[in-house]
């Protein structure tokens, strides 16, 4: 219990893609998976610019740099976000993973006690 999964859109300068994500309210940023469960890598979507950021994993004392892409729009539970940034991860759990940056934005609250978002 406590997992709240839900299906986003991500839509990029090519393309849009629906997959699952783990809402993360303890997530400082957005991940996603290397490889999608279609097959596509999240760069074919089409994206609004690309880089590389620093970050710390979980039992590491050192910021590692990855790459990050900025996409068209993100759809979360029916609002859109424009240009969110993910940061890409290699064999992560979900597709991706929605931190609390976006969640505060759009005015999604968590119940973990019934697995639901609502506003």
């Amino acid at each position: 219990m406590g997992l709240i999964i839900d299906q986003i859109e991500i839509s990029g300068t090519i393309k849009s893609v629906k997959i699952p994500a783990l809402i993360d309210s303890g997530a400082e940023g957005n991940y996603i998976n290397a490889v999608l469960p279609n097959g596509i890598r999240p760069e074919q979507l089409g994206i609004v610019s690309y880089g590389e950021i620093p970050i710390s994993i979980p039992g590491s004392s050192s910021r590692e740099l990855h790459n990050a892409l900025t996409f068209a729009n993100l759809t979360v539970n029916g609002i859109m976000f424009s240009e969110p940034e993910f940061i890409i991860l290699e064999n992560i759990d979900f597709p991706a993973i929605i931190g609390v940056e976006i969640l505060q934005i759009i005015g999604l609250k968590l119940d973990f006690r019934s697995d639901t978002m609502r506003f």
